[in-house]
């Protein structure tokens, strides 16, 4: 697979979000049902159409669990403290986490830091593929 398939899968990936609008009906998706959206009160979508809709500025995302400061910098000790590889908190980890850097930045508190603790995984899972080489 290349890179463009696998965010595309990584697209469907349920987040929250917190609508900006009511809408009481059920939007019917080949992926499930989503909604009814209610103006504050959380509701959880696939990630393309939280993108979609925080794009024109009808939501706030709510970042996911694995995203939040201390989680994060636990996962990058216990891949610093591993010889091999530890499990992820979500099988599209650097997809997502891009995509929701990138579009949901203002709605994401100490981004620097979470953008710096994502690159530290990334980069020490990188360290331990090459040198298994």
């Amino acid at each position: 697979m290349d890179p463009a398939e696998i965010e595309f899968i990584a697209e469907d990936q349920m987040v929250e979000i917190i609508p900006k609008f009511n809408h009481m009906n059920l939007i019917h998706l080949i992926s499930g049902d989503v909604g009814p959206f209610r103006a504050g009160i959380p509701v959880k979508v696939p990630l393309w159409l939280a993108i979609n809709l925080k794009q024109r500025q009808k939501c706030r995302m709510v970042m996911p669990e694995w995203m939040h400061l201390e989680t994060l910098a636990q996962i990058k000790e216990d891949e610093k403290g591993s010889r091999f590889f530890i499990k992820l908190p979500s099988e599209h980890y650097m997809e997502m986490s891009h995509m929701i850097l990138d579009v949901g930045a203002d709605d994401i508190p100490n981004l620097d830091s979470v953008r710096t603790l994502v690159k530290d995984i990334w980069d020490l899972r990188i360290s331990k593929l090459r040198s298994s080489i």
